[in-house]
């Protein structure tokens, strides 16, 4: 019995031969992969054709929508529009000027009143060399129409030079004249491309230019083609959310049949409200802007009653 418990208890660490691997079928992995990467291929191209539309349509609306809209207000309120550009270059300059001081205040160190009073020094030194730019600035104010808040020139000249840098490479592989092959999903991609360009849709010409090249193929991995789909996808939803912004803008389908009389009626009332917003944002900002000044005031009346302390009596 003991030898016998004993060459059972051995018999459970006995090895067995393991049974012969037998490689899968590399046909069906085949096929499944190829299932998969159609299905990836065709939500792509889906996605760019919705891309497409979305983004000509926006296009159309910045492009001439909005011009119509701004002829057609000074035509009909000619006062109420010029109220708005003298409100709209004054809310710039205060806007501009608490965005110097409070950037110098987070910068530096510094109290906002201090801020302020370097702020105003720096800008009476550069006065005399910036008096032609400054009186043509108030002789045509910035353009609030398409709130495109404070421009920076050095930005744009950047994002135009990566736009036209993005756009070069793109037409080098898409090109009608390059690939003339007449593939249809090409031609959907540079149309595309077009589209992406005359809008200044900077994030997706860049978003084309990660891969290897803008049309999904073959030796492509999956890996690549879905990260290449949620890239899409995400572009996709940001231009859909711009769209229905746009929509409730009063120059949609301005110059359109029937715009005239069904939104016409509401514009003065929203050039109206525009304009209470602007003085309400005006409001606020000039008395952060006094509040600075009247804090600057008691610090040089500070500073000048300690100077004249310091000073020996006459006497």
């Amino acid at each position: 019995m003991h030898n016998g418990g004993s060459s059972l208890r051995r018999s459970r660490y006995r090895s067995w031969p393991s049974p012969s691997y037998s490689p899968p079928c590399r046909s069906l992995l085949l096929v499944e992969e190829q299932s998969i990467r159609r299905n990836w291929e065709e939500r792509y191209r889906r996605i760019q054709q919705r891309l497409g539309r979305a983004q000509e349509r926006i296009h159309r609306f910045l492009s001439r929508e909005r011009e119509r809209f701004h002829v057609w207000t000074e035509k009909h309120f000619p006062e109420l529009t010029r109220e708005i550009a003298r409100e709209g270059g004054y809310l710039h300059e205060l806007r501009w000027l608490v965005f110097e001081v409070e950037s110098m205040s987070w910068l530096k160190g510094q109290g906002p009143a201090l801020a302020y009073r370097k702020v105003l020094e720096k800008r009476r030194s550069q006065r005399p060399a910036q008096e032609p730019e400054s009186r043509e600035a108030k002789k045509d104010p910035p353009d609030e129409r398409l709130g495109s808040g404070l421009c920076d020139g050095g930005a744009i000249a950047e994002k135009k030079r990566r736009l036209k840098k993005a756009y070069r490479i793109l037409a080098r592989r898409l090109h009608p004249d390059v690939n003339g092959n007449g593939d249809t999903r090409r031609m959907e991609q540079w149309r595309a491309v077009q589209l992406a360009y005359q809008t200044g849709d900077l994030e997706l010409l860049e978003s084309f230019c990660l891969g290897n090249d803008s049309t999904p193929g073959e030796k492509e991995p999956l890996s690549c083609l879905a990260e290449r789909v949620g890239r899409a996808e995400k572009t996709l939803l940001r231009s859909l959310q711009e769209l229905r912004n746009y929509r409730k803008d009063p120059a949609w389908g301005c110059g359109r049949k029937g715009w005239e009389t069904t939104v016409g009626p509401k514009v003065e009332a929203w050039l109206r409200a525009r304009l209470a917003e602007m003085r309400k944002e005006a409001r606020a900002l000039k008395g952060r802007v006094r509040q600075w000044q009247r804090e600057s005031e008691r610090m040089v009346r500070a500073e000048q009653e300690r100077e004249r302390d310091k000073q020996p009596d006459a006497d």
